[in-house]
């Protein structure tokens, strides 16, 4: 069973509903909108996994599209899930599960992802031009 599969797609909020009911989501992971594939989810399976955990421990997440900012997706709970989500990403990283660092590292190496990918592509179309 791969991490992906740990999500219980149907139970994620809607986060851009929860903001304009006046509620502010509380983001926890970032990346590229550009690299999502499968129902929205980053290319990282251990980010992938991390929204697996943190659901099952029961917080709502959301995968919320372009929710602050153009071509980023970002991992949410609720505002009011913020001190337990904190204490339940403690707990991993207290147990090894993931690094202390990793929700930075992980969205940091996304975003160099799509970078050198967008300038692979630029590259390649000024090869291209007479």
């Amino acid at each position: 069973m791969t991490s992906r599969s740990t999500i219980d797609f149907a139970q994620l909020f809607d986060a851009a509903a929860y903001m304009k009911s006046g509620h502010c989501p509380w983001t926890f992971f970032a990346y590229p909108t550009s690299l999502a594939v499968e129902h929205g989810l980053p290319p990282d399976e251990s980010a992938c996994q991390l929204l697996g955990e943190v659901q099952s421990r029961g917080i709502a997440v959301a995968i919320w599209v372009n929710g602050i900012a153009p071509d980023t997706t970002y991992f949410a709970c609720r505002g009011e899930d913020r001190e337990r989500l904190h204490a339940i990403l403690d707990e991993l990283t207290s147990t090894g599960q993931f690094a202390p660092d990793f929700l930075r590292t992980s969205s940091e190496g996304l975003f160099a992802l799509a970078q050198s990918a967008a300038s692979d592509q630029v590259a390649r179309v000024s090869k291209q031009s007479p």
